[in-house]
């Protein structure tokens, strides 16, 4: 393919993803909110929200790929941890802490902007059927993934699931999940505040949210856990739009900057970091 083709392929996806209420990226969207949860607590019969996880698997097992400070400050501590099994729906899975083990990287000090804060809670195997057979897939963090492209756009996408967006009383939680095509703030890169020992263990990446834009909650309170996936989109042999996701990180921290939320992540290595903790 020469130079003049390849624009024209990319300038053609590059007006697909940046239109107005953009149809692909609505539907990447819906496709990534399949692989996430959002967490409801409920405490004394009250309900609450409580943070976003990535529903992933590794080799035979199932888990929930999530911030520990949600796990550890709010999951560990409810009554009953609550689970829409599809977006605004009343079916829920149900599910007691006391069944949930969670592997997680060391517990610092105090929570701040550098973690770490990642951890993956492992999932019963018989409650694994309440998601499948709702057609909930798991990404499998224990497959290699690979695609030879020769001309694509890199995209990346945040989920969660904003407290500011969904509808919550005492007696009623319906959280709303949203897909938010960012901008990287940062590339991939390693904190010098964490002690030498986990230095080369987690790595992190800032995304930028406009909170601007329609339907942009203005607090990402509730969007801990949720997933970064690296998104190419591409031309298809036969001319049609398709996309390539990868599971890159997920989001723990935030810090509003004016008009704009910087929102920090952990990425690719600190999930592999926290996959080690499996077999400590």
């Amino acid at each position: 393919m020469d130079k003049n083709a390849r624009r024209k392929i990319l300038d053609e996806i590059a007006e697909q993803v940046l239109a107005k209420d953009s149809p692909l990226c609505w539907a990447i969207a819906r496709e990534l909110a399949d692989f996430t949860v959002a967490f409801i607590v409920a405490n004394n019969g009250q309900l609450s929200p409580a943070g976003t996880g990535t529903l992933v698997s590794f080799r035979d097992s199932h888990y929930f790929l999530t911030a520990a400070h949600v796990w550890e400050e709010t999951l560990k501590l409810s009554d009953w941890i609550r689970i829409p099994l599809k977006e605004r729906s009343p079916c829920r899975l149900a599910i007691s802490p006391k069944e949930i083990v969670s592997y997680g990287a060391p517990i610092p000090a105090r929570w701040n902007e550098w973690g770490p804060d990642i951890t993956l809670l492992r999932i019963p195997p018989e409650r694994v059927g309440s998601f499948t057979t709702v057609g909930r897939p798991f990404y499998p963090l224990s497959m290699k993934k690979e695609l030879r492209i020769d001309c694509c756009l890199e995209t990346t996408f945040l989920m969660g699931a904003p407290a500011l967006r969904g509808e919550f009383t005492a007696e009623s939680a319906i959280p709303e999940l949203q897909g938010m095509n960012v901008l990287l703030d940062t590339e991939l890169y390693s904190s010098t505040e964490l002690s030498n020992g986990l230095r080369s263990q987690f790595d992190f990446v800032d995304v930028l949210i406009d909170t601007t834009q329609p339907d942009v909650a203005a607090n990402f309170g509730g969007v801990s856990g949720g997933g970064l996936w690296k998104v190419y989109v591409f031309k298809g042999t036969d001319g049609s739009t398709q996309t390539f996701k990868i599971l890159a990180g997920l989001a723990f921290w935030q810090d509003p900057r004016n008009s704009s939320l910087l929102i920090r992540c952990h990425g690719p290595q600190s999930i592999g970091a926290v996959l080690c903790r499996l077999y400590d």
